[in-house]
C-alpha cells in the first residue's frame, strides 16, 4: 500500500479517537447536570428541599425543614377543640419561604407567595385570597404572644398540599409546595426521615412509660397513677436518693407496673415484669432473660430502716428493658420510656408535667389501719402558759410524738416569732406546716381585695421558709372564708385551700371533754378535724381523744397530716382548689370530674 494511503488512514483512525473523547466529554456535561437535576427532584419529592417542605409535629416546638431541626421559639403547633391543627405563623413563613404581614390595629395578618396573597384575622373564620373569600374550620387566635392559623385552608388556598400522620406514627403535620398528593407511602418515608430528629409523639412518649419522682410511693404507667406498696401492703415504698444516685424500691415498683418479684433465702431477686425474666443479687449483679446485665451504675441497696431492696434507676431501666432520662427539673422526676429521650426537649417537658401525680410519699412510719383521720391545728404557734413552761405547742408536738400521731398546723405569721425551736420541730416530727396567713384578718380574705389577699398569705409563707427552709404545703383561710379572689390567689401562689370537716367549736366550748367527744363520736375515715393549739382544753382533749380511739379493737386508727391523708386517697391537692375532707367518695367525685365542694364566705 503506498505510504501516502496508510498515513491517511492512520490520521483518520486518530480523528475517530479524538471525536470518541469529545463525544465523552460532551456527554459528561449534559449528564452531570441531568443528574443533580434527578436526584434533586428525587429527594425533593420526598423531603422538600429548604423552602419547600416543613414538617411540624404536634406539641413540639420544633420543626423539620430540609433536613435540619428548627427550633420555633417554644410555640408549638396544636389541635383546638374542632379537631383542627393551627401552627405558628412566623414560623410557617419562615420555613417556606414566604413573606408575612400584619396590621396590629385590625390583628390581621397577610401571607405573599410570589402573586398571590392570602389574609385572615385572629378571631374571624373569614379567609380572603387574593379576591375571594372562603371560610375556614377554625379561628386564628393568638397564644403566648403567638399567632397560631388553621393550616390546611392557608395551604388549599395556595393550592399547596398537606398531610398528617396521627399520634401512633408521630402527630406530624407535613405542608408542602408540591403540587403532588401526600400520598400514605410518601407521607411514612417523610416520617422515617423526620422522626429521629423531632423524637415520638406524645402518645408514643407516654405509651409504656414509667414515671417516677423521688420521695413519692407513686408510679405512673403509660400515664396512669399506681401505688407502690410491699410484700405487706404497707404505703410508703419510695423512691429514694442517695449520693446522687436515684434508687428505685424494686417489688413496689415492680408489683405496680403488673409483675412479680421474689426473694430467695440467698437475698436474691427473682422479676418477671413486661415479658422479661430477670434475677438481681444484693450486691447489684443482674441477669435478664439470662444474660449478664451490663452499664454504668448498675448498683443496688438495702434500706436498713425498712429493709426494703432499691436498684438503681439505671439498674431498672435494664430489668424493664427501657430508656432512663433523669429529667432534671428540681423534683427528681425519673422517666423510662421506649425510646431514649436525649435531645427532645419537648418530650421531656411532656412527661415532667405529668409529675404532679406522683404525690408526697405517705411516709414509711404510717401504720396500715382502717380509718386515718387528718388532725388540724390553727392560729399557734403558743408558747408558755400556765402549767406549759415549755410552751403549749410543744406540749402539743410532745404529746403527738408519744402516740405515733401526725398533725398539720396551719400557722399566723404574727404568732411565729419567738418560737423557732418548735417550729424547726414540726418538720423533723413529721408534722406539716399549713399558712394562716399573716395577720389572721377579722373580716377574713373574702373580705379583702386580690392584692391584700396575696400579701397575707405570700408574706407568711415567706416567713415560715425563713425560719424552717420550706414553704407552707397547705392553706387555711381564716372561718374558712373563700370567694372567686381567695381561689385565684392561692392558685397563683401555688397553695390549695383546705378548710373541714369536723369542727370541735373548741374556741368556744372550752372544755377538754367536749373536744374528745366530738373526735371521738363524729370523726370518721378521710376527715379533716379543725383545733386551735391555742387552749388547754383543745390539746388535751385532743390526746384523750387518740388514746380512746387507739385503744379500740373493732378498728385500727391511724392519724395523719392533711397530703398523708390525701397521698393514702389517691388525691392530689391542686392550688386554689378548696377541700374540706379527703373520704373515698371525695375520691371518687374527682375521679369522676363531678368534685363540688362547699365552700364558706
Amino acid at each position: 500500500m503506498p505510504y501516502q494511503a496508510r498515513r491517511y488512514r492512520r490520521r483518520r483512525r486518530r480523528n475517530s479517537h479524538y471525536g470518541v473523547l469529545i463525544a465523552l466529554i460532551l456527554l459528561i456535561v449534559i449528564a452531570v447536570p441531568v443528574g443533580f437535576r434527578l436526584v434533586k427532584g428525587v429527594t425533593g419529592a420526598i423531603f422538600g428541599g429548604s423552602k419547600n417542605q416543613v414538617v411540624f409535629q404536634v406539641y413540639n416546638s420544633k420543626a423539620y425543614v430540609g433536613g435540619e431541626i428548627k427550633d420555633m421559639g417554644g410555640a408549638a403547633p396544636f389541635v383546638d377543640d374542632s379537631g383542627t391543627a393551627v401552627v405558628p405563623l412566623k414560623a410557617m413563613c419562615e420555613s417556606l419561604g414566604l413573606e408575612p404581614g400584619w396590621e396590629q390595629v385590625s390583628k390581621t395578618a397577610s401571607i405573599t407567595h410570589k402573586k398571590d396573597t392570602v389574609r385572615v384575622t385572629v378571631g374571624s373564620k373569614t379567609l380572603r385570597f387574593n379576591d375571594e373569600t372562603r371560610t375556614m374550620a377554625t379561628a386564628p387566635a393568638i397564644v403566648d404572644g403567638t399567632t397560631y392559623v388553621p393550616v390546611r385552608e392557608i395551604c388549599e388556598a395556595l393550592s399547596w398540599k398537606t398531610g398528617t400522620l396521627d399520634a401512633t406514627k408521630g402527630d406530624l403535620i407535613v405542608v408542602s409546595k408540591s403540587k403532588k398528593e401526600l400520598d400514605d407511602e410518601k407521607l411514612t418515608k417523610i416520617a422515617e426521615e423526620a422522626l429521629p430528629k423531632l423524637g415520638p409523639s406524645r402518645q408514643q412518649v407516654v405509651d409504656g412509660s414509667v414515671l417516677l419522682r423521688v420521695d413519692s410511693d407513686k408510679l405512673l404507667l403509660s400515664g396512669e397513677a399506681k401505688s407502690m406498696t410491699d410484700s405487706l401492703g404497707k404505703r410508703g415504698c419510695a423512691v429514694m436518693e442517695n449520693d446522687g444516685t436515684k434508687f428505685v424500691p424494686l417489688e413496689g415498683a415492680v408489683t405496680a407496673m403488673g409483675g412479680e418479684a421474689s426473694k430467695d433465702d440467698k437475698n436474691r431477686w427473682t422479676v418477671n415484669v413486661l415479658g422479661r425474666e430477670s434475677t438481681v443479687e444484693d450486691n447489684g449483679k443482674a441477669k435478664v432473660d439470662g444474660k449478664r446485665v451490663k452499664g454504668d451504675n448498675l448498683t443496688a441497696h438495702t434500706d436498713p430502716d425498712s429493709g426494703r431492696f432499691y436498684v438503681s434507676a439505671q439498674l431498672f431501666a435494664a430489668l424493664i428493658g427501657e430508656h432512663y432520662s433523669d429529667l432534671n427539673d428540681g423534683n427528681g422526676t425519673l422517666a423510662f420510656t421506649k425510646s431514649p429521650l436525649d435531645g427532645y426537649d419537648s418530650q421531656k417537658a411532656y412527661l415532667d408535667s405529668m409529675q404532679s401525680e406522683l404525690t408526697q410519699s405517705v411516709g414509711g412510719n404510717i401504720p396500715e389501719a382502717d380509718v386515718y383521720i387528718a388532725l388540724s391545728f390553727d392560729d399557734g404557734p403558743t408558747g408558755p402558759l400556765d402549767g406549759y413552761p415549755e410552751g403549749l405547742t410543744a406540749h402539743l408536738l410532745d404529746g403527738l410524738k408519744e402516740r405515733g400521731a401526725h398533725a398539720t398546723f396551719f400557722m399566723v405569721g404574727e404568732r411565729i416569732k419567738g418560737y423557732d425551736g418548735t417550729m424547726n420541730r414540726l418538720l423533723e416530727e413529721g408534722h406539716e406546716l399549713g399558712n394562716h396567713t399573716m395577720t389572721h384578718p377579722g373580716d377574713k380574705l373574702s373580705g379583702l381585695d386580690a392584692e391584700s389577699v396575696y400579701d397575707q398569705v405570700e408574706s407568711n409563707s415567706k416567713l415560715i421558709e425563713e425560719k424552717t427552709g420550706h414553704r407552707p404545703t397547705v392553706m387555711r383561710p381564716v372561718g374558712g372564708g373563700v370567694n372567686a379572689t381567695v381561689k385565684e390567689q392561692m392558685k397563683a401562689i401555688g397553695v390549695p385551700i383546705v378548710n373541714w370537716s369536723v369542727d370541735t367549736e373548741d374556741w368556744r366550748i372550752r372544755d377538754k371533754e367536749s373536744v374528745r367527744s366530738a373526735i371521738v363520736n363524729t370523726a370518721g375515715d378521710g376527715d379533716i378535724v379543725l383545733m386551735h393549739d391555742l387552749y388547754t382544753t383543745s390539746v388535751e382533749g385532743c390526746l384523750a381523744a387518740i388514746d380512746d380511739l387507739q385503744s379500740r379493737t373493732d378498728k385500727t386508727y391511724a392519724f395523719v397530716t392533711i397530703s398523708e391523708l390525701a397521698a393514702i386517697k389517691g388525691i392530689t391537692l391542686e392550688p386554689g382548689v378548696v377541700y374540706n375532707n379527703l373520704s373515698d367518695a371525695t375520691a371518687q367525685s374527682i375521679q369522676d370530674g363531678t368534685y363540688s365542694p362547699a365552700e364558706f364566705t
